[in-house]
């Protein structure tokens, strides 16, 4: 190798070290601006960050140009961007992915229908389901979507969510779908108080007549927010409570070794069915 091939092969790795250098820099601003929605200023991220102020500035500058940040004020301040944002979606895991084979060893070990629910845009969506193995079955849609406040998966996604959050999603007036179904708000919220404790729900003739379920609540650390459910034909329900609320919490604790980074499933609970 000749001498100048030589140096231009020692500044090409000079330059590579730099430019992983320039990442970690640009990567600890970012980490810097994580949860800071009215953004910092320069002198901030310097001081949180440890470096110079000039090389804060020129990273800041380029980070802007690609929309990674922007500015969050008039005095300086700067925040993630949306375009960060864009690429953290894009590799966001499907929540119906990560929860594919819980789902599955319900089905296995009860032979009965396992469905999905996700609550998006205020609505409750099926999004995944196995059908159970027996002849007479609950037979879900995916796609469909469903009540909140009469079915199992729409009953344990309420339990979650704060009482301001329950009367902005819940219609006026709760419509009546069975002779069952829960109308007066007093009497959901008692019911919610109790799957708050159990962490499970149930849904007893309510939303269809002849079918029953039982549903926990799962969500991952987007905030998408679901539900596993197994609806059963009421005929072949009574009696098998305990089986289906201990099949769901096996399903609750399997999830429970799903990486933290992408779902957060609620405790364990050992819970009875209402009386």
């Amino acid at each position: 190798m000749t001498p100048d091939a030589t140096h231009k092969e020692a500044a090409a790795q000079d330059g590579g070290e730099a430019g992983i250098k320039i990442i970690g820099r640009a990567v600890a601003v970012l980490r810097a601006l994580a949860g800071e929605r009215e953004g910092l200023s320069l002198s901030q991220l310097a001081e949180r960050t440890g470096l110079p102020r000039s090389t804060i500035h020129r990273l800041v500058s380029a980070l802007e140009v690609e929309g990674v940040l922007v500015a969050a004020s008039a005095t300086g301040r700067v925040r993630i961007g949306p375009e960060l944002v864009r690429l953290a979606e894009a590799g966001r895991p499907e929540i119906r992915a990560l929860l594919r084979p819980a789902m599955e060893h319900l089905a296995q070990t009860l032979e009965e229908t396992v469905d999905l629910a996700v609550l998006e845009s205020g609505r409750l969506r099926i999004t995944d389901s196995i059908q159970g193995q027996h002849t007479l079955r609950a037979v879900s849609v995916v796609g469909s979507t469903l009540p909140l406040h009469c079915t199992a998966n729409g009953k344990a996604v309420l339990a979650k969510l704060s009482d301001a959050e329950i009367a902005r999603l819940l219609p006026a007036r709760l419509t009546r779908l069975t002779p069952s179904t829960i109308t007066r708000r007093a009497a959901l919220a008692e019911e919610l108080t109790q799957v708050r404790r159990t962490g499970t729900a149930f849904d007893l003739e309510e939303s269809t007549p002849g079918v029953c379920a039982i549903a926990i609540a799962v969500q991952d650390t987007y905030g998408t927010l679901a539900a596993l459910s197994v609806p059963i034909p009421a005929i072949r329900f009574h009696g098998r409570e305990q089986d289906i609320v201990a099949a769901l919490n096996t399903a609750r604790e399997r999830l429970s070794s799903v990486p933290s980074d992408t779902l957060s499933p609620s405790d364990t609970y050992d819970a009875p069915p209402p009386s």
